[in-house]
């Protein structure tokens, strides 16, 4: 496994332990740059905004805040923050005129809706679960239950914002202790909400939007019914291979892929024969990584080619002794870009499933307590980001291919995502700590996950091509790529 080094880093101080869920990356201003925004169990709320060490704005007194989420909970098309605590408040913020970015001065806020819902929710999350354009509020509670809220308006609008309240549209009672819930794209395009069960498995939920014909009345209490039609599949992926079937699982949805390799497991969990077993916990791809940082310095210095008459020998020399062989290799599999999600459990197991089948599994020696996706390669795909108690952050590509990062410290929260810094979103690292210190790592960006070979950094050189070209070899055979390679270096065939 590589191992990564990243030291670019933001510091800020907080006092007060965090929540895990407590802790998130959003756009609250609007104005196209996330900020961070943190709560803590003594009740108060800061807001993080830029290279501004101190929070740019504060909320105190709200009671221990167990969660924070940011969205268009007014479905008015700018995004708000919502906060909610132990004890069942839930508070809005708006910043449509409090400009975050024009003055670092620390600022009390103020809620401009308050409400009460049910006690001891863990996890929140916004967005439109039903496919109905609108934006929901899903809440998970201690007790496992799931509930969504929609936001309707009273029909009157209050010092220029809205008035109305949250309205409960649907309610699960599932079977055993939820670990956390994602949006996901369904294989007909429609949204779903999944929810983790203990041991790697979960709970799909799917809503259908509510009749038209009944319309929600913000002052009806009987309006907290259910009131859509609702679907639930449960899915048991691999249970079987985990180390305890009741362990803690997080999940995490929409993960962009690019190519969508064939499975190493079938849809009841069993490994086809041609697949290879993949494990994070040896260290033997350390002389392939420090292969590619050869072959780094052979593109740069030994292996870059050029016009110059020993070199055009060489290749001549080669072609006179090899035979060249024309066509292409086969694809490696079906592509087109799918929406997948991934799993981590509290006993060290990181799972990839597309389409309900697993693409790969691996085993980590650390307690695996958050998972996030982020684009840390900036290539369009997104990469699993998943979180360890002592700090141990592992970032796995669709290829299986991992790197380590080590925090210094333990963590009691982690979340990953774009964070605005120097007028640019950025991908960081976020991580809380038990000694009131937040650390933002924003430097964390790599050129590749995966292990590259020489033959593959050679491609990537015009002078390499054009040599090719004239000695009439195909620029696909990998093959004989490597045997010329060899015979450049080497001097031997």
């Amino acid at each position: 496994m590589r191992v990564a080094s990243f030291v670019n880093h933001l510091e800020f101080e907080l006092e007060g332990n965090i929540n895990k869920n407590a802790i998130c990356l959003g756009d609250i201003d609007n104005d196209g740059q996330n900020e961070l925004i943190v709560g803590n169990e003594k009740g108060g709320l800061a807001v993080f905004k830029g290279e501004c060490h101190r929070p740019v704005r504060v909320g105190t007194d709200l009671g221990m805040v167990s969660a924070v989420a940011v969205g268009d909970v007014f479905n008015s098309g700018r995004n708000v923050l919502v906060v909610v605590t132990g004890c069942g408040y839930c508070y809005i913020y708006d910043f449509e005129d409090d400009h975050l970015g024009e003055s670092t001065e620390k600022k009390v806020l103020q809620p401009v809706h308050a409400q009460r819902i049910p006690a001891n929710i863990k996890v929140m999350l916004i967005g439109d679960v039903n496919g109905d354009g609108f934006s929901e509020m899903v809440v998970a509670l201690t007790d496992r239950v799931v509930r969504t809220y929609r936001w309707v308006n009273s029909g009157e609008v209050v010092g220029g914002k809205p008035y109305g309240k949250l309205i409960g549209l649907n309610k699960w009672e599932l079977g055993d202790q939820i670990g956390g819930i994602t949006f996901n794209q369904c294989k007909d395009g429609t949204p779903s909400l999944l929810v983790a069960q203990p041991g790697g498995t979960y709970f799909t939920l799917k809503v259908q939007p509510a009749g038209q014909d009944r319309e929600l009345d913000p002052f009806d209490e009987k309006s907290s019914e259910l009131l859509t039609k609702m679907s639930l599949d449960y899915e048991p992926l691999a249970s079987a291979r985990l180390r305890s079937p009741n362990i803690h699982t997080e999940i995490c949805g929409n993960i962009r892929l690019g190519k969508v390799r064939p499975c190493s497991y079938s849809s009841e969990g069993d490994v086809h024969e041609n697949s290879k077993t993949v494990s994070v916990q040896s260290d033997s791809d350390v002389g392939e990584a420090a292969s590619c940082e050869t072959s780094k310095k052979l593109g740069s210095n030994q292996a870059r080619l050029s016009t110059d008459t020993d070199e055009e020998s060489s290749f001549e020399m080669f072609a006179n002794k090899s035979h060249v062989r024309s066509g292409t290799e086969s694809n490696e599999g079906p592509t087109g870009l799918a929406s997948a999600y991934a799993l981590a459990t509290l006993d060290g197991t990181m799972m990839l499933v597309h389409e309900g089948k697993i693409q790969w599994n691996l085993q980590v020696d650390h307690q695996l307590f958050a998972v996030c996706k982020l684009d840390v390669t900036e290539d369009g795909n997104d990469e699993v980001v998943a979180c360890a108690w002592d700090g141990n952050t592992y970032i796995v590509c669709q290829n299986t291919d991992c790197v380590r990062f080590t925090f210094h410290e333990p963590v009691s929260a982690f979340t990953a995502g774009l964070y605005g810094l120097r007028g640019k979103q950025v991908p960081c690292l976020v991580y809380a700590t038990f000694n009131n210190h937040i650390y933002l790592y924003y430097d964390i960006t790599m050129p590749h996950i995966v292990t590259k070979t020489i033959t593959q950094v050679l491609q990537k050189e015009p002078k390499y091509q054009q040599m090719l070209e004239k000695l009439g070899i195909n620029a696909n055979d990998t093959t004989l790529l490597k045997e010329l390679n060899h015979f450049l270096l080497y001097g031997k065939f």
